[in-house]
């Protein structure tokens, strides 16, 4: 089968979350024997400098476009239908190279719902969007926390982006999600024709040493220019912080929007060594779909701990393969007795290497879309 696959980034090398999810993804379809040509943006937020496929079957072309938003063209929006999230990741060189592609392949993936602007450029071939998240529900869970006219345009734009998802969702002939919990919102907007596909790690070929939990040491890794990110941050400097007895926690990021580095929490601009940590935070309070960062930190064998909210799609158990807290007391509680107990550490880590090697290798995920892949080929 020859499949087109559609990024909103170049997701080659993976670097952050959607990119990892979109490698893995396209590594198992030409892991099994499909001829993979993949079409990316290559945007000014997460350029990449002569981007290249390294996966044996897959190609890739890659765009340039500059998606960074501007008020006027922001302001603008407000006068239209679209999202105007979605419309930032529309380019006329791109649609015509699309039309060309979709013309010889027998599968368009849509690896990002911000693809979907170039659904009208498919002609009638079958397709599939992979949801990384519900995009809407981004925005709209963490409204409460921003500033009043910023609040009203996000709302608006929320409300669009829900329509356009339902839209979306109901036009392609599959639907790909992450996680479970995702998968539930869209089966509603196009039932039976949803399937959960998560992302997935190479334990064969790839670089996954688990380092254990053995340090006390915990750590974040995350861009703190997403939104998300930043506001769990805050939370976390804010409100959990200042609970703290004990523990300490290092933040691995190139951006800082907070104020310089004080007491429990350092801000780190090097390389990680993963060797010294023992111990994951993933402060999440907003977002959907499956955070790959605690997959990977999963698969390193880390101690976790995270909200109800970050643990969403990792089938995982609170106090077996993660600790999970949702109020500030008990999440610097939960980080406090990780750092000061080896045996909990230990536990919770290797469980948690066990699940994913389990659960999210490429061979469990490429067992399912071979199911997937298959209702096309008929």
């Amino acid at each position: 089968m020859r499949i087109l696959h559609l990024c909103n980034k170049v997701p080659f090398p993976g670097r952050d979350g959607s990119s990892l999810a979109m490698e893995a993804m396209i590594r198992i379809e030409a892991s099994l024997g499909h001829e993979v040509q993949v079409v990316a943006l290559n945007t000014d937020k997460h350029w990449v400098h002569h981007p290249s496929s390294p996966i044996a079957g897959a190609s890739l072309e890659a765009i340039d476009l500059q998606t960074a938003p501007r008020w006027n063209t922001a302001l603008a929006n407000l006068f239209e239908r679209q999202s105007y999230y979605a419309s930032r990741f529309w380019s006329a060189e791109a649609a015509s190279r699309i039309e060309i592609l979709a013309v010889t392949c027998d599968l368009v993936v849509f690896d990002s719902l911000f693809m979907a602007v170039y659904l009208p450029h498919i002609g009638n071939k079958p397709s599939v969007l992979r949801a990384h998240n519900v995009e809407h529900s981004i925005w709209q869970r963490g409204l409460s926390e921003e500033p009043i006219l910023r609040r009203f345009y996000v709302s608006l734009q929320a409300k669009r982006l829900k329509r356009w998802e339902h839209e979306v969702s109901a036009q392609v002939s599959r639907i790909w999600t992450i996680s479970n919990e995702d998968q539930l919102w869209f089966a509603i907007a196009h039932p039976g024709a949803v399937q959960c596909l998560p992302c997935s790690v190479d334990f064969l070929n790839g670089s996954w040493e688990q380092s254990g939990a053995s340090s006390a040491s915990a750590y974040h890794l995350g861009a703190m220019d997403w939104t998300p990110n930043i506001r769990g941050m805050r939370w976390f400097i804010d409100e959990v912080a200042p609970k703290l007895r004990n523990a300490e926690l290092e933040v691995f990021s190139k951006h800082w929007p907070f104020e310089a580095s004080t007491g429990p929490v350092k801000h780190q601009t090097h390389d990680l060594d993963f060797q010294k940590f023992g111990v994951f935070v993933a402060p999440i309070r907003s977002g959907s779909g499956m955070r790959i960062k605690l997959l990977e930190a999963m698969a390193r064998g880390k101690a976790i701990v995270t909200t109800s909210l970050g643990a969403e799609g990792l089938k995982a158990q609170h106090h077996v393969h993660l600790l999970i807290a949702d109020s500030a007391e008990d999440f610097a509680a939960a980080l406090d007795l990780l750092c000061s107990n080896l045996d909990l550490r230990s536990r919770i880590g290797n469980a948690a290497a066990a699940h994913a090697r389990q659960t999210f290798s490429d061979e469990a995920v490429a067992l399912e879309l071979s199911k997937e892949l298959a209702t096309f080929s008929h």
